[in-house]
């Protein structure tokens, strides 16, 4: 799995325009004109801005909203280009905390604090997860806080207040933990902040095996509790409490392989192929529209020519190798560099790419 906003981001400024000589088209924006490879989109001599600019749908369009659709077009490409590289499964494992039946008939009675889960992520590297949502079991109704904190970090790496007004309650919470952001590895804690005057209390998972937590591969979890801690802050670790204690939270984790790093710290490595994408969408884009051109057989000579340029020709006389046939010959090279980084990420014999 990827990241596509955070690969967008760190990959947009790969490839650039180049600012127009006819006066009444330079309108590229900073951005648009950085090229951190050298690689510039309309080097190719079909890919003018003059072009993509007269094929916009609303003729109106300002300079900024041309801008920003090529920025989308760029960012486009990186998230194409990315998820072609890695078109493997990344799914490792996925479990509730607690998947055995339970009564209920019984409640906990808390002391007003921090209750939850200590999650330890094993030393397998790009391992990253996500706590899809919550299914809350309390009786009554009131009003509790969920926190998800890393031990490097006072405060919070996610927040939320949920209502609580059933005996049983699903809240999406969608938090990713991946190598992306400030924290990684380390020590989690995940849980609610309680208040024992909010007339909520915990159903007891008290019946046969229903207090038996599931095994989640790669990670650690163990029950754990901190009374009388009610800050958003992070508490003093080293007096956290084991507790056997039912908290009424069942937590729905996924875990899976996360390759947004790996290509952040190897981004050049995409930038050729990113550059042929981008020209493709470009081409595309336009190719319908140029139709319409009024002087009917220079509209279709121009069209065949692109078609040509995109998909490429061999008549047996003249050969010209299209942008995608060069751009799935760049994705099997990117694919080979990646392979020889897989020791360094992964370690001998843990293979990433699936070719298709």
């Amino acid at each position: 799995m990827i990241d596509i906003i955070k690969i967008q981001n760190s990959l947009v400024g790969l490839v650039g325009y180049r600012q127009p000589t006819n006066p009444d088209y330079a309108i590229i924006d900073d951005n648009n004109l950085i090229s951190e490879s050298g690689y510039f989109v309309t080097d190719n001599p079909y890919a003018k801005i003059e072009l993509i600019k007269s094929s916009q749908d609303y003729l109106d369009v300002s300079n900024v909203q041309f801008n920003d659709f090529l920025r989308q077009i760029k960012k486009s490409s990186a998230s194409n280009v990315c998820n072609q590289v890695f078109s493997s499964a990344d799914y490792i494992d996925r479990n509730v905390f607690y998947k055995n039946a339970f009564n209920k008939i019984n409640v906990e009675t808390l002391a007003t604090g921090f209750y939850g889960f200590r999650i330890r992520v094993s030393d397998e590297k790009n391992v990253a997860f996500k706590v899809t949502r919550v299914l809350l079991d309390f009786q009554g109704t009131g009003t509790i806080k969920l926190v998800l904190w890393n031990n490097s970090k006072l405060e919070p790496l996610q927040i939320k207040e949920v209502e609580i007004v059933s005996d049983h309650q699903e809240e999406i919470l969608d938090w990713v933990v991946n190598n992306t952001d400030t924290t990684y590895k380390g020590e989690y804690f995940m849980g609610a902040l309680y208040d024992s005057t909010s007339g909520l209390k915990p159903y007891k998972r008290d019946w046969n095996d229903a207090n038996l937590m599931s095994y989640i591969t790669y990670l650690d979890i163990d029950k754990v509790s901190f009374n009388g801690h009610t800050s958003e802050n992070l508490f003093d670790i080293s007096a956290l409490q084991n507790n056997s204690e039912t908290n009424g939270l069942n937590f729905d984790i996924t875990v899976y392989e996360d390759f947004t790093d790996l290509i952040i710290n190897n981004k050049s490595l995409f930038a050729r192929a990113i550059y042929l994408d981008t020209v493709i969408s470009f081409l595309t884009h336009y190719t319908t529209s140029i139709r319409s051109n009024r002087n009917e057989q220079l509209a279709k000579e121009m069209y065949q020519k692109l078609v040509v340029e995109i998909e490429g020709a061999n008549d047996g006389v003249i050969s010209v190798k299209g942008l995608k046939p060069q751009l799935i010959s760049e994705i099997a090279s990117i694919r080979k560099e990646i392979e020889k980084l897989q020791e360094g990420y992964f370690g001998i014999g843990y293979n990433i790419i699936t070719e298709d």
